[in-house]
């Protein structure tokens, strides 16, 4: 599998919020993998690392079908793991995601092609980059996208099946993450 990140953090999402609002809405805002309106500051890197980042939302959206996951304005999922999630960017590359003070994920991360998108590279896993979307002191909105193309029969239906998207209408699946300061 090539995606084993995005296939991880999928599985991790729909585990974690069975309490989520099951409606599929239409898509309303989404920028899918050619993204447009990239809105980052000058101090991207000097942003990053001042101090712990949160989960503010996270959504799946695939054609027209956008599925929120998670959100804490419209408090989608916040019972669950997710919400307690807290998020540190290290000066010296290195990231931590903590819950409630144990670690739970180790690694590194770096900024490319002008600070518009992030790799994160997680414990014994291929890095991941990411297309950032927006990033300023107040949010970080970056994008995954996983291609019919680039991932295994299996993993391409479940996402499907939970999106309720049928297979013939899209070649891609977007996770949208924004993450606030805590």
């Amino acid at each position: 599998m090539r995606k084993p990140l995005f296939f991880i953090i999928s599985i991790l999402c729909i585990g974690l919020m069975t309490s989520c609002d099951e409606s599929i809405t239409p898509l309303e805002k989404v920028v899918p993998s050619s993204v447009k309106n990239t809105s980052i500051s000058s101090s991207v890197k000097q942003t990053l690392v001042n101090g712990f980042w949160q989960y503010s939302e996270i959504n799946m959206l695939a054609g027209t079908k956008n599925k929120m996951l998670f959100s804490r304005q419209n408090n989608i999922g916040l019972s669950n793991t997710i919400s307690k999630i807290q998020i540190n960017f290290k000066p010296d590359g290195t990231i931590t995601s903590l819950q409630q003070g144990l670690v739970l994920q180790k690694g590194k991360w770096k900024l490319l092609n002008n600070d518009k998108q992030l790799e994160l590279a997680i414990e014994n896993q291929p890095a991941e980059l990411y297309d950032i979307v927006t990033f300023n002191k107040d949010v970080i909105e970056y994008h995954a996208v996983l291609k019919q193309s680039n991932t295994d029969d299996a993993t391409w239906s479940m996402n499907l099946a939970f999106l309720g998207v049928s297979a013939t209408s899209v070649t891609e699946i977007v996770t949208v993450y924004k993450l606030s300061p805590i």
